[in-house]
């Protein structure tokens, strides 16, 4: 992407960083203030800029050394680098962080997997990940294929260079894979017929009937465009207690569901051996 893509797409998020649906007012409110950030893919330094008017030392980690150059004024520093293909323990050794920031990242990366387990030994204790990745559940990604379309386009989520793609349970399960926990999940939103052709894909509105529209809006996240998320590295011990705590609450779930039943099958017991109920069949045959 040139470093004129990068800012025509992020252009308006910039224009609106305190609006409550911008990904970029989201990401600096779970970073917080006066941090040490690693930021991944920092462009040329849109986001930077941002974070260091909330007193954060930045380095940056960008592929394109153009972009980097001009990314120089807002970190700290800045390292050019391909991250498929060059270890973080080569990049920073020995270095930690507070905060380690993926922007739309993770999707354009061959192994995120891997680089977030290594990004673990980058951060300083009680530090986190925060990144943004695109919902490729979208109510309109979903409609667009019931036509038979998946057309990358040069913006949004169906981005010309992405080359992974995640709903939330693949976010959660990545992010668990890779060590760590979510403790916060948030969301950009815009409608599923909303006209926004630079963040979603197209599709032909008169196909679609009101009928299948309202089926796929009873999804919570058939309106979200981006999640931003908060990551915590958990160790063993803290696994065992999440899975423990999942446990727990699923047995709970259970035994609930159990008594349900149960209270309906007394009840329609009690019901149908009945004096009114045995009337009834009676004088209805």
């Amino acid at each position: 992407m040139t470093i004129e893509n990068w800012q025509k797409d992020y252009q308006s998020d910039i224009q609106i960083g305190s609006d409550t649906n911008s990904s970029l007012a989201k990401q600096i409110g779970l970073v917080g203030e006066n941090r040490s950030v690693l930021e991944f893919g920092c462009a040329t330094g849109y986001f930077s800029r941002m974070l260091s008017e909330k007193g954060c030392h930045i380095v940056g980690v960008e592929i394109n050394s153009d972009a980097a150059k001009q990314a120089q004024k807002y970190c700290d520093e800045i390292i050019v680098a391909d991250l498929d293909f060059t270890p973080l323990s080569e990049i920073l050794p020995q270095r930690t962080f507070d905060v380690a920031i993926f922007g739309d990242v993770l999707e354009h990366l061959r192994d995120p997997w891997q680089v977030l387990e290594s990004v673990r030994n980058h951060l300083n204790p009680g530090g986190f990940i925060v990144a943004s990745i695109p919902n490729i559940a979208h109510g309109a990604v979903r409609l667009s294929l019931l036509q038979g379309n998946f057309n990358y386009q040069q913006y949004g989520i169906l981005d010309n260079t992405h080359i992974r793609f995640f709903t939330k349970s693949s976010i959660i399960e990545m992010f668990d894979k890779a060590g760590y926990f979510l403790d916060a999940i948030d969301r950009t939103k815009v409608p599923v017929l909303a006209d926004r052709d630079d963040l979603l894909p197209s599709f032909d509105k008169n196909m679609v009937s009101p009928e299948l529209i309202k089926q796929i809006e009873l999804d919570e996240e058939s309106d979200t465009v981006q999640f931003i998320v908060r990551a915590y590295p958990q160790s063993d011990r803290d696994r065992y207690a999440a899975l423990l705590n999942r446990f727990t609450e699923l047995k709970t779930k259970n035994n609930e569901l159990v008594e349900t039943l149960d209270k309906t099958i007394t009840e329609k017991h009690l019901i149908t051996n009945s004096s009114w109920w045995r009337l009834r069949r009676i004088f209805s045959r």
